[in-house]
């Protein structure tokens, strides 16, 4: 053991020779301890470790830094989009009061609400700070109220829609054209006296058209037939169910040309004239009915 000591000692305390020899010329010679030079081995181990790590972390430095302005630089131009997504936004406030006004449509719940809350952002400027100097809480409401204005405005086409939708199917739904054209009246809505020769008054609920025989009987307005055969008084006739509380007879009709349940459109040919059932002659007896009361027709046409 302790001749081994005594061999390691001597290994890192006796001087040895170092000779250099270059190719040519005379050689260089110099002493030095053994431990002397693994100390500068390890000391020169130890800055180029230092070095490496160094270079490292301002490499790392470097590319976190070149990615903080890729991603504030995305960030700006999302934030640029959204800005320019929330003017059109508020821009399209004006086309909601424009057809408003062209349906004749009250406001809404959601018509015209204004916007408050938050001021426009200027991201530009605000990406441009250090992180700590950004306020997250403006920005969170910013998109929160931008949020808001977009559902509020969808709700409110919405509407119109709904209403544009509802108004069109009472129009479509609502008796507006003669169901006879070539056709002269004969006898008009109200009370008349009897035209079978009695002097007694009688209400009568509808218009007679007087024309041709087989002349084409049109339905005036959108609707669901709801009979389409004999009728007591009316002979063959038929009776169509409108929706919104509107329904029309025809009467003293010949080949009827539809039949109950048929889905019927205005204008669409459903008859001929004729002198069906209790008639004094070729002509037609039309009748419209608002909330189950009969109406002058000559409102309808």
């Amino acid at each position: 053991m302790r001749k081994s000591q005594s061999s390691i000692s001597r290994l890192l305390f006796e001087r040895m020779e170092i000779v250099l020899m270059p190719r040519f010329g005379s050689g260089i010679k110099f002493s030095v301890y053994p431990l002397l030079l693994i100390l500068i081995l390890l000391a020169w181990l130890a800055v180029t470790v230092y070095a490496v790590f160094i270079a490292s972390k301002n490499i790392d430095y470097e590319i976190v830094k070149a990615d903080n302005k890729v991603m504030k630089t995305k960030f700006a131009m999302i934030a640029e989009e959204l800005s320019r997504n929330r003017k059109y936004i508020e821009m399209s406030q004006k086309t909601d009061e424009q057809m408003r006004q062209m349906l004749g449509m009250k406001g809404g719940k959601h018509v015209n609400r204004p916007f408050e809350g938050s001021e426009e952002i200027n991201f530009k400027e605000m990406l441009a700070k250090e992180a700590k100097d950004i306020d997250e809480e403006q920005i969170n409401q910013y998109l929160k109220d931008t949020t808001e204005l977009a559902q509020a405005r969808l709700a409110s086409f919405q509407e119109i829609a709904w209403f544009y939708a509802n108004q069109k199917n009472i129009s479509d739904s609502t008796p507006s054209i003669k169901p006879a054209t070539d056709a002269v009246i004969t006898s008009g809505f109200g009370y008349r006296l009897s035209p079978f020769g009695s002097f007694i008054a009688s209400f009568h609920k509808g218009l007679d058209f007087a024309g041709k025989p087989n002349s084409r009987i049109r339905v005036t307005a959108d609707g669901v037939v709801r009979h389409a055969g004999w009728a007591q008084g009316y002979g063959q006739a038929v009776l169509v169910d409108h929706g919104f509380g509107y329904s029309t007879l025809y009467g003293h009709l010949a080949d009827i040309k539809v039949k109950a349940g048929d889905v019927v459109k205005r204008g669409q040919f459903i008859a001929n004239m004729g002198t069906t059932g209790r008639s004094t002659g070729v002509h037609l007896h039309y009748e419209v009915w608002k909330d189950g009361t009969p109406v002058n027709p000559r409102s309808y046409f």
